[in-house]
């Protein structure tokens, strides 16, 4: 059961293949049994993430030792920016090439040391939260002029490609300074190489005039609709490669010809086995705090990817002690290893992808609010909450989740501003429910289909809800389908009723560009085109350039209205759990560091202490 139930989160999250979103690897969630009676309903509140929190140690950081880390498949590496690289960039990739900023890893917890601003549980995009990586500074707009905008790169000096004597790729580099005509030629590749994630998903930012106005400096001009995206796609998905490796081998989708400036240089991979980086020596950055601070980064000899698709097997090898720290423990998981492996440091997270249940709202029976608002009220979320998950998760999950960086956006059920209709849409009410669907025309409740997953456990979860609904005299027939027809259907938008899918992503993705409730992209899987949203859209977008708390403000006074729409059946968000051994320093359970950026650059090993405990 336990490995059947696995799917039902993970599902979600390979959809948008965010295979990998913390330091360490995602483990899918198990659920225990489903609810078989509804509970009495109580008022949810706004979930946080408590820490169990590793005490402050000031030992001075020691260089040295392997991190031993667990990818579930071969699709978590990429080589590129171009050929291999997705919606996400790989975990090799981004250790061992530099993006333009990141992430300031200060302002999270920093092994004790940080200021605690946010949290780092996920792909995160606050540029007040940034760091210069290539970039040392830059200037982005601050006010609307015209029809298009300028972002402005003041690039580091210093920054050097890695050498590696025993790769070709290397020596032909050379390990030169990394120059503004480099940042030029990525930025230009990711939006004119057809084969390009951003040129495929970013059309808006194909017109982006990309120019070095001199030697330390990058100007980007790009229209104001594709400026919030440009922001964050220039800044810290696009990884800087040389253009030199690129022109001889035609691409770098090989991972024999890896060449970057950051923290590690990837020099093995054993397809199915494991991924090696070590030790870049010349790397530029220095510990920004705590005990070690001014040394140079990184700490660790090097880092061994090893690819373990079963969860017991990864479970075991962390209880051994031959995986470092693992990520997405389910509760009953996590309380089973702190049982057999009380050592283990701990924290609680939640995903912020989620799958949800679509609706066209365009035909019968759906179109009719009274119909969608009754869907609502006969499904017993705090039931599901308290019976499937043991009182632990997040019921308000689209269109976006809780998220500690995007708090001033979201609207949660305890939230003195929440309107009463839209509370009322949360509390399981099947005679209220009966009777919108009998004002709505359906006195003997109707029948309505769903595509979705083939897989077991979606239809088992489903199946929770299909038996809820059956009290109000909905007959819901799951039609679980292959993911070909399934994908071609959704992005087709051709469901005729119902159909389960992506609805919810993190919240760079979702909050700024409203992707699950605006636009023709898989996120708004019921197809909102709704003219009070539109209204508000670039007021969000522009808002979101030149002053971000007023976009997050904005956001949140409109889902009092789009909320009480209720336009999809959201799907809970179970907490999952992060574990790791006490010997790995400066790591405090983070997720991404912003825009999927790890920490290991300034994590380091114990090894006394780790010798001391027999591992």
């Amino acid at each position: 059961m336990r490995k059947r139930i696995l799917w039902l989160v993970v599902s979600g999250l390979m959809a948008l293949s965010l295979v990998i979103t913390s330091c360490g690897q995602a483990t899918a969630p198990t659920a225990p049994t489903a609810p078989t009676t509804p509970v009495t309903p109580v008022t949810p509140t706004t979930p946080t993430t408590p820490v169990e929190k590793e005490p402050v140690s000031p030992k001075a950081p020691k260089y040295g030792g392997t991190l031993f880390e667990v990818v579930r498949t071969d699709t978590s590496f990429t080589w590129d920016n171009v050929i291999t690289q997705t919606s996400t960039p790989g975990v090799t990739l981004r250790e061992t090439n530099d993006t333009l900023w990141a992430g300031d890893w200060t302002k999270g917890a920093a092994g004790g040391y940080g200021t605690n601003k946010t949290d780092w549980d996920g792909n995160t995009d606050i540029w007040e939260d940034k760091s210069g990586r290539i970039a040392e500074s830059w200037e982005l707009p601050k006010e609307i002029v015209g029809n298009s905008g300028t972002i402005i790169y003041h690039i580091r000096q210093g920054v050097r490609f890695a050498l590696d004597p025993n790769s070709e790729a290397s020596r032909l580099v050379g390990g030169r300074e990394v120059t503004v005509d480099d940042v030029v030629f990525n930025l230009n590749q990711a939006i004119t190489d057809p084969r390009a994630y951003i040129y495929r998903t970013n059309p808006e930012l194909r017109s982006a005039n990309i120019t070095a106005s001199d030697k330390r400096t990058v100007k980007v001009q790009v229209p104001w609709l594709g400026m919030q995206v440009a922001i964050s796609r220039f800044g810290e998905y696009v990884q800087i490669v040389p253009p030199e490796v690129v022109k001889k081998y035609g691409n770098m989708s090989s991972w024999r010809v890896s060449v970057g400036s950051g923290p590690f240089i990837l020099t093995d991979y054993v397809p199915g086995g494991l991924a090696t980086l070590v030790r870049n020596p010349n790397y530029w950055m220095k510990d920004p705090i705590g005990p070690g601070k001014g040394n140079q980064l990184p700490y660790l000899d090097s880092i061994k990817f090893l690819i373990l698709p079963d969860l017991s097997t990864q479970q075991a090898a962390l209880r051994t002690g031959k995986i470092d720290e693992l990520a997405s423990i389910s509760r009953e998981d996590f309380q089973r290893l702190q049982q057999t492996t009380p050592e283990l440091l701990w924290k609680k997270a939640y995903a912020q992808t989620t799958m949800s249940l679509g609706m066209n709202i365009y035909n019968a029976p759906f179109k009719d609010i009274r119909v969608r608002r009754a869907l609502m009220m006969a499904t017993d979320f705090e039931g599901i909450k308290q019976n499937l998950y043991g009182g632990d998760a997040q019921i308000i999950t689209w269109p976006i989740a809780y998220a500690k960086a995007y708090a001033g956006a979201y609207l949660g059920l305890d939230d003195p501003e929440m309107p009463a209709s839209v509370k009322e849409l949360y509390s399981y009410n099947p005679e209220k429910a009966k009777r919108l669907l009998t004002e709505a025309g359906y006195p003997q409740g109707f029948k309505t289909f769903a595509y979705m997953q083939t897989l077991s456990e979606i239809v088992d979860y489903y199946s929770i809800i299909k038996d809820m609904w059956s009290k109000v005299g909905v007959n819901l027939e799951l039609r679980p389908t292959e993911t070909g027809p399934l994908t071609v259907i959704s992005q087709g938008k051709t469901a005729e009723q119902m159909i389960y899918g992506i609805a919810s992503g993190p919240p760079l993705a979702v909050l700024y560009q409203m992707q699950p409730i605006h636009g023709p992209g898989h996120n708004n899987i019921s197809n909102v085109n709704d003219e009070r949203v539109e209204s508000v859209f670039p007021q969000i977008q522009n808002l979101a350039i030149i002053d971000p708390p007023a976009a997050l403000q904005m956001h949140k006074e409109l889902m009092k209205y789009v909320l009480d729409q209720a336009w999809v059946i959201p799907k809970l968000i179970p907490a999952t759990y992060k574990m790791w051994w006490p010997w790995l320093k400066n790591y405090s359970g983070e997720g991404s560091v912003a825009y999927f950026n790890s920490c290991y650059r300034w994590l380091w090993i114990d090894q006394d202490m780790k010798k001391s405990m027999g591992r």
